[in-house]
């Protein structure tokens, strides 16, 4: 943080995002469609799977303790990728889009940084809403087959 953003920005405070936990899912006009839920599941799905194999592709090589530590520290992330919601304010992001800083606000630099958590959390919510997903058309499908049983 340099002078000139911290004497500029108290004359003249920019816009910054916020940072919700488990925050209600915004009204957009409905449900989503059932070809984006299929898609977000697979990809979700395939991205755990690729997950999943950097923690045991080298199973001999480690302990139980440490591949046991990996999942809790992967079941940690979804948690909180899923649950935590950043959203910042993509009007003060910096000059060109974000491409250049703007010497003269500190407040784009906050936004900077939740666009930054945001974007690292992304895969975590992708496996969060994957898991969810596959659960519940489980679910679905379980409830249909014993309903009517061929």
């Amino acid at each position: 943080m340099s002078l000139l953003e911290w004497f500029s920005e108290s004359s003249n405070p920019g816009p910054v995002g916020d940072v919700n936990i488990n925050a209600p899912d915004p009204d957009d006009g409905g449900p989503p469609k059932k070809w984006f839920i299929w898609i977000t599941v697979v990809i979700g799905l395939i991205v755990t799977g690729g997950v999943m194999y950097g923690l045991f592709h080298n199973y001999s090589d480690e302990g139980v303790r440490y591949i046991f530590l990996k999942c809790c520290y992967l079941a940690l992330y979804v948690v909180i990728s899923y649950f935590v919601n950043f959203t910042p304010n993509h009007t003060n992001i910096g000059w060109l889009g974000g491409l250049i800083d703007n010497p003269f606000r500190i407040s784009d630099d906050f936004n900077r940084w939740l666009l930054f958590a945001q974007i690292i959390l992304l895969p975590g919510k992708l496996i969060g809403y994957s898991l969810i997903m596959s659960w519940l058309i489980g679910q679905y499908y379980c409830k249909k087959l014993k309903r009517n049983p061929k």
